[in-house]
């Protein structure tokens, strides 16, 4: 999945209770872990990583 680094993507939903991102914020994939967590550094500063079986993102663009 090395191939997702540096996507923008928005988040749809978020699994964690009080998370420092919400519906709507968007962010770039700066890694994604062998066991397949989505490590994001989200624009508002937050770096919360996104576990695809419990969180949903939308790709927006590449950064570029």
């Amino acid at each position: 999945m090395a191939s997702e680094n540096g996507k923008r993507i928005r988040l749809v939903h978020v699994s964690r209770p009080g998370a420092p991102v919400a519906p709507g914020d968007t962010g770039t994939i700066w890694r994604v872990t062998p066991i397949g967590t989505v490590r994001v550094v989200w624009d508002n500063g937050s770096r919360l990583d996104l576990n695809p079986k419990t969180d949903q993102w939308e790709v927006i663009s590449e950064e570029g």
